[in-house]
């Protein structure tokens, strides 16, 4: 019987082995066998997995455990749907649980959180002593291994971009004292996407000079890209707004107390109305969101696009597919999950 080394260890405890393996194309199912380090026979442990991936728990702290795993095709003209396609896949290195002891010196998982376009920020609680961390990620695909992005972190935390995969990334960090790693990696944390600029996103701005919005900075108005503006954001709300209107100038602040408490998932973007750039400039000025340049063409082009015939008006927008959730929100409840059944 022939075999493949396509299995990886996610996830080692006391009392529980988590594993991934590569997936087969075309493969309908897996089965998955194994065998303690005393036994020479293979034991089935799932004969239906759907996934490349399994926990098998109810294990011996610092005991070994072998894995083998075999794809099984759909029922064709070939085989008739109970046969085992090609070889097992199984692992090199025998997989062991850690002890007790190990397992409750080790750190709490990290937390990841999306920070910008493609990008994620991972941080963890501070360990007594530690003076550097060892961070690893690996992409939640079957049979990813892990990989070390740095082994000499001072901070706890970091930034990491340039992620792009729709099956999201997992990860783990361990501590250092001196020169040596006094404990195992931490549990692996939740699977994350890193949310990027959608495609519906570009095209709505796809007149946008330099693809560059406004932020007011500290002494003046900066330029920030569309995509790391609005790139992690779930909606897009477009506000047509002038300061020689009353109803706008009283409609701001309350919009502006509400957008300080969803900012994480919700931008908003000034569109003028103003009669020249001087009113454009010192209204944005108390606004603590983004605004096309009063003299780039896109101003123009979205209040056509939108047939803004009154202000204020407040266009929301869903994020990943472009589709406009509510035409002008001005004066209605501005509640994300509503928002969220309307994509």
């Amino acid at each position: 019987m022939l075999f493949s080394e396509s299995i990886s260890l996610i996830d080692a405890r006391s009392d529980s082995l988590t594993i991934t393996w590569k997936a087969t194309a075309r493969a309908s199912h897996y089965i998955l066998e194994w065998k303690t380090e005393t036994e020479e026979d293979w034991s089935v442990l799932s004969a239906k997995l759907t996934t490349t991936q399994a926990r098998k728990r109810n294990l011996t702290p610092e005991h070994s455990y072998s894995f083998r795993v075999a794809p099984v095709l759909p029922k064709n003209e070939n085989n008739n749907g109970d046969e085992i396609n090609g070889s097992w896949m199984t692992h090199d290195d025998i997989f062991r649980t850690i002890s007790t002891i190990e397992e409750n010196k080790l750190m709490a998982s990290p937390q990841v959180s999306i920070c910008g376009n493609h990008k994620l920020l991972i941080s963890w609680t501070k360990v007594v002593r530690a003076t550097e961390y060892e961070l690893q990620m690996r992409e939640n695909n079957g049979g990813e291994i892990w990989k070390t992005l740095s082994s000499s972190l001072s901070s706890t935390e970091v930034k990491k971009k340039n992620l792009t995969s729709k099956l999201g990334y997992q990860f783990r960090v361990r501590a250092r004292s001196g020169n040596d790693y006094d404990r195992s990696f931490s549990q692996p944390s939740e699977s994350f996407i890193a949310k990027g600029l959608s495609d519906a996103m570009k095209r709505w701005f796809s007149t946008l000079h330099n693809g560059t919005l406004l932020r007011n900075g500290p002494s003046q108005q900066i330029t920030v890209p569309l995509a790391d503006a609005i790139g992690s954001k779930e909606f897009v709300l477009l506000y047509v707004s002038a300061h020689w209107c009353p109803p706008c100038r009283k409609y701001t602040p309350l919009l502006a107390n509400w957008y300080n408490t969803v900012k994480d998932y919700v931008e908003i973007i000034f569109v003028s109305a103003d009669h020249d750039e001087n009113g454009f400039k010192n209204y944005f000025a108390t606004q603590p969101w983004l605004a096309i340049d009063y003299d780039d063409d896109a101003r123009e082009n979205l209040m056509a696009t939108i047939k803004v015939s009154g202000i204020p008006r407040l266009v929301v927008i869903n994020a990943l597919t472009g589709n406009i959730v509510e035409d002008n929100a001005v004066g209605k409840p501005l509640d994300l999950n509503q928002w969220r059944g309307k994509k």
